[in-house]
């Protein structure tokens, strides 16, 4: 399954501060949360221990910076990349879900 979302980080997200004070990026762990959130939703991704692999940050993202997600996969795993507004690649990887033993 295929799945596209855009998505901004908002200016006076708590994460934010001390993240480069007076360039301020949006935190590359808050980008793979946003992944997790919408494959949860939208894939049906178990809960659960994640996996990362060939994770890649190519180009920051300011806060209140559109992007756009897409991510394809299952309950079991899911790949995803983020590009911005022209397109241009910011962020790419896969994940899978670690059942617990």
């Amino acid at each position: 399954m295929n799945v596209s979302e855009t998505w901004s980080m908002p200016a006076d997200h708590p994460a934010l501060p001390g993240h480069f004070p007076g360039q301020p990026i949006v935190p590359g762990v808050v980008l793979l949360a946003e992944a997790v959130r919408l494959a949860r939703a939208r894939l049906g991704l178990a809960e659960g221990a994640l996996s990362w692999q060939r994770v890649k940050f190519l180009a920051p993202v300011r806060p209140e910076q559109r992007v756009q997600f897409e991510l394809e996969g299952d309950a079991n795993r899911f790949t995803f990349t983020i590009t911005d507004a022209d397109g241009q690649p910011i962020a790419r990887g896969q994940a899978r879900h670690e059942p617990l033993a």
